[in-house]
């Protein structure tokens, strides 16, 4: 909660700026930087194990901004810019699978939850659970903290988050799942939260992503 408070303090002190281009703006995303993320290419589908995962946006300016903003700056806002990218963007590709009978979010592990104060894959999930209809899930739990995947190898990012996480409640029961992270590389993190919710009993999972880096599984 240390950095919400420096956060409120700054901005009282000066302007608000964009979370995309860092330009003074009364607004999380200035209108140039929303347009520009309409023209943006949206990243394919990729077929997984567990179903398939989908990217809103690809992970360059603005979008890499506005999801620093929401992930270490404190920026609620940014999180919620970027969910209604998410639905905008994704909601007819996910629906043409069927509804699911839940979204959820990748867990973070306790000292990062405490650290920024709340979740951004949930602010990003209530986003689609609230357009769904359905419930956003919050019995998916990381068993331990796992360091940071940024700059990892693909193999090493396997690694870091081989069975870190479980399902903690009822049984899924060939359920639909979305599961929801801000930013997808190589589908580790996905994979493995997928396998928790696969030992549950879930049926077809789609990960769903705010952003998706270049060249994932490659």
């Amino acid at each position: 909660m240390v950095f919400t408070l420096a956060t409120t303090l700054l901005d009282a002190l000066a302007p608000r700026r964009c979370a995309g281009c860092g330009m003074p703006s009364a607004q999380t995303a200035c209108e140039p930087c929303v347009e520009l993320c309409a023209l943006l290419a949206q990243p394919p589908s990729r077929p997984t194990p567990y179903g398939a995962c989908h990217a809103a946006l690809p992970f360059q300016p603005p979008v890499r901004g506005l999801v620093h903003h929401a992930k270490y700056r404190g920026r609620r806002s940014a999180a919620a810019v970027l969910g209604a990218l998410v639905v905008e963007r994704l909601w007819l590709t996910l629906h043409a699978h069927g509804p699911p009978a839940l979204v959820v979010p990748v867990p973070l592990g306790r000292r990062r939850r405490r650290a920024r104060g709340y979740n951004q894959a949930a602010l990003l999930g209530a986003a689609l659970a609230r357009q769904a209809g359905v419930a956003l899930a919050d019995q998916a739990a990381r068993l331990r903290e796992t360091a940071p995947q940024v700059g990892r190898s693909r193999d090493a990012r396997a690694a870091n988050v081989r069975d870190a996480f479980a399902w903690r409640g009822p049984p899924l029961g060939g359920a639909a799942v979305w599961l929801v992270d801000d930013v997808v590389t190589t589908g580790a993190t996905l994979a493995a939260a997928a396998t928790a919710l696969q030992q549950a009993g879930a049926g077809r999972i789609d990960g769903v992503a705010a952003a998706m880096v270049r060249a994932p599984w490659e």
